[in-house]
């Protein structure tokens, strides 16, 4: 199959590395909206707007077949609509959200459970809401850590720096939260210093729990495989930033534009 992995970003490649261990048989095209980063600080509508345009791009001009929402915050604000206009052209659609949640509660033994997120997936509340409705009596603390993404994508991912705003945003969960969902596709870069503050919890990776989700469906192919690289906006930075989720520069990569969107994705 072709499927179609999605971002505000760079963020998701995460996702697209745990995808390509998890589906080695599939072809896979990255789109990163890099023109319109970050949708952490958008409204809800705006968000979904943006994320029915990537969708619209990616289903009529790159012709994929199945699309992971790789943003936590699309996933959290989008994926219903995402998800009603891919119906009538039979395209399954995964978010991240409910795969985080299960690997969540499959690994807690006892205690609080935290998520760590943007702004606008924190106050979204999708993974408070799935969380809930699994586990009612589940004591839940949602932080948001805006500050995490500039340090990731500057490659701050060790030291001093890096530690203190961890502490200054989670140090309170210490020996309270024993198992962390990481709700930003970004923040598996960071688990070297998370683990230094929040030392015993366990630090769950919506990348490869969405990985793991969408393979149980599609299954691992049969074809070559094979990654195509989409960005809106600065190739060269999303290079450059993109070789520290990697671990090699993404390459080719090539320039898109948007466009309008079209049915059955036009905007609400």
């Amino acid at each position: 199959m072709r499927i179609g992995i999605f971002d505000s970003g760079i963020g998701g490649l995460t996702v697209l590395a745990a995808a390509r261990q998890a589906m080695p048989g599939h072809e896979i095209v990255y789109l990163g909206d890099t023109a319109r980063i970050p949708y952490g600080t958008r409204s809800p509508l705006t968000v979904v707007r943006y994320s029915l345009a990537v969708a619209s791009h990616l289903v009529q001009h790159e012709r994929v077949e199945a699309l992971v929402v790789a943003c936590n915050t699309a996933s959290t604000h989008a994926l219903p609509a995402l998800q009603a206009a891919c119906q009538t052209l039979d395209i399954p659609v995964f978010g991240v959200v409910e795969p985080g949640v299960e690997a969540a509660l499959e690994a807690h033994t006892g205690g609080a459970v935290a998520v760590l997120g943007t702004a606008g997936t924190v106050g979204g509340g999708a993974y408070q809401r799935a969380l809930a409705a699994r586990a009612p009596t589940l004591e839940v603390h949602a932080v948001p850590c805006p500050l995490f993404v500039p340090l990731v994508e500057e490659g701050w991912l060790h030291g001093d720096v890096p530690r203190q705003v961890a502490e200054a945003y989670v140090g309170f969960l210490r020996d309270r939260a024993t198992t962390v969902i990481l709700g930003c596709t970004h923040y598996p870069l960071l688990t070297d210093v998370l683990g230094e503050v929040l030392p015993g919890a366990r630090l769950v990776d919506s990348a490869h729990a969405t990985a793991r989700a969408v393979s149980a469906v599609l299954g691992a192919g049969e074809g070559s495989g094979g990654v195509e690289f989409l960005v809106t906006d600065h190739v060269e930075r999303f290079q450059h930033v993109g070789a520290h989720f990697l671990g090699t520069v993404p390459s080719p990569v090539r320039w898109v534009d948007l466009g309008p969107a079209v049915p059955p994705f036009t905007s609400p």
